[in-house]
């Protein structure tokens, strides 16, 4: 190949990788919905209970979220500015909250 050639090849496959790294897809942006709330308990010993009842929250969380916006936004993982606290209650009794703001992407 000819330098000029290999010169425009070059500048094509440059401005080609621009476009394509500075464009936005807006269907690639997170929509996001005000945050929901996921409560849960669970009886357990050695932090079994706590482990228990973080699930039941998290699930408790997306039962809600299916309900108020729909099924594509109740994926946790998606979800953003996730808050948990969890506190052991009584003798063997866990109460897990997350606080979290569903996401569909």
């Amino acid at each position: 190949m000819r330098t000029p050639v290999k010169f425009a090849a070059f500048a094509v496959t440059a401005a080609a990788m621009a476009a394509g790294f500075g464009a936005t897809d807006a269907s690639a942006l997170p929509r996001c919905r005000p945050a929901v709330e996921g409560i849960a308990t669970a009886t357990g010993i050695l932090g079994t209970g706590s482990e228990k009842a973080r699930i039941e929250a998290r699930e408790n969380w997306k039962i809600t979220v299916r309900q108020l916006y729909g099924p594509r936004y109740a994926d946790f993982w998606s979800a953003q500015n996730k808050q948990w606290n969890c506190a052991k209650g009584a003798i063997l009794l866990a109460k897990c909250v997350v606080v979290a703001k569903p996401c569909r992407y």
